[in-house]
């Protein structure tokens, strides 16, 4: 009948099955000693003998405590008499924790009681009779505490705590707290309940309470023991106040208390937390100088400090030593054994320590897996992590939040941006929750596979969700958007840029116009990724012109810095790339800052503050604004006209370069992804021969391209057609036509012709006349060789050259929507580049695709602009390394190409591309007159 009750009982208040589980354990076995009956083999309960003796007193006792707990609003709790074993630590009083423990979960109405026990024995419910007619008042009393000692009274603390219910435990202690000395249940606030009080404030993550009441234990005169010390600092870690669970360890030593080993593990946890392992490692001889003996906890413990402080090496070292003592290790052991061996990148040993640990029938828990998934992450191997990932569904471990985020980490590092997108995806599905580690991996899978805007709406998805970015994550989406290289993401990295400046998670400094600057001042890059260095650079030289317009001549500090890399002072390394970036930025912009000769760091550039000023206010300091920082409002149409100081007008002026709903952007990328294609197709089917050519062509080659140049001005036909034209004969020149020496310039001629028809519209190509009186030739003549040139080319006369790839590439970064000017100050020497890489031989085994590639890379590392080679020009071209044969010739060409002194475009031959750039690119395959394949070489 007792477990009829209670059963109904949990029903109707619906307790956590954590508490009903421990309720029926009390009832089943502890109970049952003082005179009910054990359970059946069958599992059904007998009937109590609530008769006489002890199990009749047993009876009465709980009978007294469930009536006890109606009794809640009573101005004075009824007399402890009717417990017999008040404060003996007997079952009762176990069953009264519990049973009070009932009471609180509901803080509701208690009369359900009277008709729950009313068909009980006739004991059980007389009592509850008796109790429920009890007068009931506005005051608290807590009758049922009475059958309390203190250690009851914390245990029942922290079960409440335990099934979420920490609030009522908080308010319990505090009405505890608030009795004075003269009443009974006073005494009940005493180490015991203290101490339990200090560890349940990680639950609220409050470190303030936990310290208030410790302090409050040594005003209350109570003692403050081991157990009180410990809970303090777990606390302390918890709340990330390690340095006060360090300062609490050494109070605790000054108060004469001495640790015992669950102290010195957690102090090993401090230690590994503050990234002192050294330390962490002296505590194992410590524990034994003063007779207390580390336990295998304590080992695993320094294993994880090890691989917190990135030590994997010294956490090898511990294990060892752990087994030469005679240690067996368990699951926890092989766990950090797995994360020390993948942060030492020895994914083999990972393997062999997970085996082994199957092999012992150690339990393979989340944490292992996440483990061994991380390890695959830091080895590359995100198909073996995927592999993991499938064994883990299959033996039923269910992944957590940082399984999910190591492999979508892996897959990040594999450049699988599909298969991120996919395991994120399953873990929403699976009810985690994303956090800023989730958002970090997504945004460098999706940065490192070309998709700027999947990362920018995995961004907006994260503070929309309230995930606060930190500073990590804006470190990889502003560099993502910024090392695309296109116009309108590099506008949005500024924006990103200024909200994370805003928000305090980066330095940046900030001047008051109207104060005083110091004597000196420095912009600091050192450390930083690419591309918020470059956006920190530009706020701070745009904060010291506008400073110098607000407040005119001598308002800078006398010295000025920019760091690049402070060298060994520092402890994180500093990015090469920039370092490099900004000293040939500073040189190409004609500005005052050089090398220092001060030997403290080894990358800054100083200038006086006057010289700076001077720069500032020169015309071509906003005049080539654009050309560094594309983000900039100030075009270079725009330079000089005061937009500086108008920040509004400048806005307006710049709104063509905004992309707020990405339609200029999916239209550039489709359609510069055909036109690749083409280039693709072109470039795999028509392939020079450079052992066919004869020496005499190759010897007169340069001289036959001035003279193409020439034709094509003369007859004012594009640039591009040009540069058909050279291609045209060197395809024709890899043929078996044998083309005599003094006919090679009538050779030129016709591919001029045509290239002529099939890059312009037909009301631009030259008329018989117009030919003749350009080239100096017969009409007949020349059409005689077009026929020659078209039969041993099977009629194929496709050209694609590298002006037509350049072309290509600008628009990709969003160049078609810019005027010539600031077209020209983007691509820089590169078009005069191309013209000289046409007559250049070291170029002629290269494809014109690569040839584009290369130029854009070397030019704009010439200038220091970053980034050297975008990545949506990666992605489009799927030339991602920079290393490969081909490129790596290109490149060291077009290198020495940029090193030479620039010429005039008179001298080159050739004018200035004035044509729209859309129209010197490749066309989709649908185009008319335009082909579109570009071609090269294989030897």
């Amino acid at each position: 009948m007792l477990a009829t009750t209670l059963a109904a009982l949990t029903e109707r208040w619906e307790i956590p099955d954590t508490l009903r589980s421990r309720h029926k354990g009390f009832i089943r076995g502890e109970l049952c000693d003082r005179g009910a009956s054990y359970l059946e083999p069958t599992g059904s309960m007998q009937e109590p003998d609530w008769g006489g003796g002890a199990g009749s007193q047993a009876a009465d006792a709980v009978a007294n405590n469930l009536a006890y707990l109606s009794v809640y609003n009573g101005p004075q709790p009824p007399a402890p008499h009717l417990d017999p074993y008040r404060g003996s630590g007997r079952p009762e009083a176990n069953g009264c924790r519990m049973l009070m423990g009932f009471r609180l979960l509901s803080a509701g109405e208690a009369r359900p009681f009277q008709n729950l026990l009313a068909s009980a024995s006739p004991g059980l419910a007389g009592a509850a009779e008796r109790t429920l007619s009890l007068p009931e008042a506005g005051a608290e009393g807590l009758g049922a505490l009475y059958h309390f000692d203190s250690r009851a009274a914390a245990l029942l603390l922290k079960d409440l705590s335990k099934v979420g219910l920490g609030h009522r435990a908080v308010e319990l202690f505090d009405w505890l707290r608030k009795l004075t000395e003269a009443q009974p249940l006073h005494a009940l606030c005493d180490v015991y309940t203290y101490t339990a009080m200090i560890s349940m404030c990680i639950y609220q993550q409050d470190v303030a309470r936990a310290m208030e009441l410790a302090h409050e234990m040594r005003a209350r005169n109570i003692e403050r023991n081991v157990h009180t010390y410990t809970a303090l600092m777990n606390v302390c870690i918890k709340c990330g106040k390690c340095p006060l669970a360090l300062d609490t360890y050494h109070h605790m030593r000054q108060d004469g208390c001495l640790p015992n080993v669950v102290t010195y593990n957690t102090l090993i946890d401090v230690y590994g937390k503050m990234g002192q392992w050294d330390h962490a490692v002296k505590v194992l001889s410590t524990m034994k100088a003063e007779g207390v003996e580390p336990v295998l906890r304590t080992y695993n413990t320094l294993i994880i400090a090890c691989n917190m402080c990135n030590q994997p090496r010294e956490a090898m070292a511990v294990h060892k030593r752990m087994l030469d003592e005679g240690y067996t290790p368990n699951a926890t052991t092989y766990n950090a054994l797995i994360s020390a061996h993948g942060k030492a990148g020895q994914l083999d040993k990972v393997m062999e320590v997970f085996q082994e640990m199957v092999w012992k029938g150690c339990e393979r828990s989340v944490i292992t897996y996440s483990s061994l998934i991380s390890a695959c992450e830091k080895a590359g191997q995100w198909e073996l992590a995927l592999e993991l990932f499938n064994e883990m569904h299959s033996e039923g471990c269910l992944p957590n939040t940082v399984t999910f985020n190591s492999l979508i980490t892996a897959c990040a590092q594999g450049v699988q941006w599909q298969k991120a997108a996919e395991v994120f995806e399953e873990m929403k599905g699976q009810g985690c929750t994303p956090d800023v580690v989730t958002y970090t991996a997504l945004i460098s899978a999706y940065e490192k596979g070309g998709q700027w805007r999947l990362a920018l709406g995995a961004f907006d998805t994260m503070r929309a969700q309230r995930c606060k970015p930190d500073a990590i994550v804006y470190n990889a989406i502003t560099d993502a958007l910024w090392e695309t290289g296109v116009i309108w993401a590099q506008r949005r990295a500024l924006g990103l840029f200024q909200r994370a400046v805003e928000e305090g998670h980066f330095k940046q400094q900030r001047w008051d116009t109207s104060a005083p600057w110091p004597a000196r001042a420095e912009v600091n890059l050192h450390a930083m990724t690419a591309g918020v260095a470059v956006l920190s650079l530009y706020t701070w030289l745009v904060s010291l012109k506008q400073r110098l317009l607000a407040r005119g001549a001598g308002s800078l500090p006398a010295r000025l810095a920019i760091v690049s890399d402070k060298g060994k002072s520092s402890k994180e390394a500093g990015n090469l790339v920039v370092k490099e970036a900004v000293a040939a930025m500073m040189a190409q912009w004609d500005s005052p800052f050089r090398a220092s000769t001060d030997n403290v760091y080894s990358g800054m550039l100083e200038a006086s503050g006057e010289a700076v000023e001077e720069w500032l206010q020169s015309p071509g300091f906003e005049e080539q604004l654009f050309c560094f920082f594309p983000c900039t409002d100030v075009m270079p149409s725009l330079a000089n006209k005061g937009l500086m100081q108008d920040s509004t007008a400048a806005q307006h002026s710049s709104a063509a370069l905004d992309d707020e709903d990405f339609a200029k952007e999916v239209a550039v990328e489709v359609r510069c992804a055909e036109a690749f294609a083409a280039v693709q197709h072109f470039e795999k089917t028509h392939c020079l021969a450079l052992q066919n050519m004869s020496f005499a062509y190759l010897q007169r080659r340069t001289d036959l391209v001035n003279t193409a140049l020439a034709y094509a001005r003369r007859l004012n036909l594009k640039d591009e057609v040009a540069h058909d034209a050279m291609l045209l004969m060197d395809r024709t020149m890899s043929t078996s036509l044998q083309v005599k020496d003094e006919l090679l310039n009538l050779l030129a001629a016709a591919c001029v012709i045509i290239a002529g028809k099939q890059g312009e519209r037909p009301n631009n190509t030259p008329t018989d006349a117009e030919l003749e009186a350009a080239i100096g030739m017969q009409a007949g003549v020349v059409t005689q060789m077009e026929w020659q040139m078209r039969r041993v080319l099977g009629n194929d006369t496709s050209a694609i050259s590298t002006l037509r790839c350049l072309k290509l590439y600008l628009e990709r970064l969003g160049c078609n929507f810019l005027d010539q000017e600031s077209v020209q100050m983007l691509a820089g020497s590169a078009f005069s580049l191309v013209r000289d890489s046409i007559s250049d031989m070291a170029f002629l085994n290269c494809r014109p695709s690569v040839i584009a590639a290369a130029i854009i890379y070397a030019e704009r590392r010439a200038r220091g602009i970053i980034p050297f080679w975008p990545s949506m020009l990666s992605k489009l071209t799927h030339y991602q390394d920079m290393s490969t044969p081909e490129l790596s010739v290109a490149i060291k060409a077009a290198q020495v190409l940029v090193m030479r002194p620039p010429r005039s475009p008179t001298s080159q031959g050739v004018s200035s591309p004035t044509t729209p750039l859309q129209q010197g690119a490749p066309s989709s395959p649908a185009t008319p007159h335009t082909p579109h394949h570009s071609s090269h070489p294989s030897s």
